[in-house]
């Protein structure tokens, strides 16, 4: 799941939709230079060719490290290379004789072919993200979250894994929206969970809950190391100074509620108790963290 807005990931597929287009056309013309001993494009000649295609120039003056990190994406480059490479070394032994190397050809082809799959199925990747990704926080939706959280559930069930989540709530939200106003509210709700989704490993994952409520989850976390990295993004959040369309200063804090997922309870069962150590955090003084583990109450 990529963590980004639905209009970067509508522009990522949009470019890749012309890679495939482009590439398509490239092909042919190359087929055409090589069967036919019709002149080639002079860049596709040059050891650096993969750069001067326009899926090269876009792919690299990426900056966005969401993507540049993701393993579709690096071996769409990697693929997109070796093809370049193969088609400028069949161009150029075409130029002194028809080429008669029907391996490398073939590999060529093969390589083709690879390209436009890896293209694809990062597209739907891509297309995944957009229907299941929240559009004002970029957070996930809260449609998948319990196939998620289950799939974790699984694991912890098999001794294999250790899986802690939280819920967490935004204090006092609606002051702020009644003091500056709902515009205001969704930049401070979008710039705190942009936040988050910076300071999160790739792998946890934020839910939109419901309103200002979110579920965190982290995968391989026992509850010392989640204490520790919500406690972090609990303090970020306090100090984040946040400027709006007035450009007035805008702070909020934000309360939290975790718990250990155990393989004696059904994964419904911790978000409740999750939601209950988040209702004590806001009923003894808000902007801290509780563990359900850690409540005084006759736990079942």
């Amino acid at each position: 799941m990529f963590r980004l807005g639905h209009e970067k990931i509508k522009y990522i597929i949009e470019q890749l939709d012309r890679a495939v287009e482009n590439h398509q056309m490239w092909f042919q013309n190359v087929n055409r230079s090589l069967a036919c001993n019709v002149p080639c494009k002079p860049e596709d000649l040059m050891p650096d060719a993969h750069r001067n295609c326009e899926f090269g120039k876009w792919y690299y003056r990426l900056d966005d490290e969401v993507l540049l990190r993701h393993d579709g994406f690096n071996a769409i480059e990697k693929e997109h290379h070796h093809m370049h490479e193969l088609a400028t070394a069949l161009l150029t032994e075409s130029q002194e004789a028809p080429v008669s190397n029907i391996d490398k050809y073939d590999q060529f082809s093969r390589s083709v072919e690879h390209l436009r799959m890896q293209i694809m199925s990062l597209q739907r990747e891509l297309q995944d993200s957009l229907f299941n990704v929240d559009t004002l926080t970029s957070a996930r939706t809260r449609s998948g979250m319990l196939t998620e959280l289950r799939r974790q559930h699984e694991l912890v069930k098999r001794s294999a894994f250790t899986c802690s989540i939280a819920m967490m709530d935004f204090d006092h939200f609606k002051n702020i929206n009644d003091s500056h106003g709902h515009q205001e509210g969704d930049i401070v709700l979008k710039t705190a969970i942009r936040y988050i989704l910076d300071s999160i490993r790739p792998f946890d994952m934020l839910f939109r809950y419901g309103g200002e409520e979110f579920l965190l989850c982290l995968p391989g976390t026992d509850l010392v190391t989640a204490n520790f990295a919500i406690e972090r993004l609990r303090i970020g959040i306090e100090n984040l100074t946040i400027s709006g369309i007035t450009k007035a200063e805008m702070r909020v804090t934000a309360s939290f509620g975790m718990t250990a997922l155990s393989n004696e309870i059904f994964i419904e069962e911790s978000i409740h108790r999750a939601d209950q150590a988040l209702y004590h955090a806001k009923t003894t003084g808000r902007n801290r963290l509780i563990a359900w583990e850690n409540l005084d109450f006759d736990k079942p």
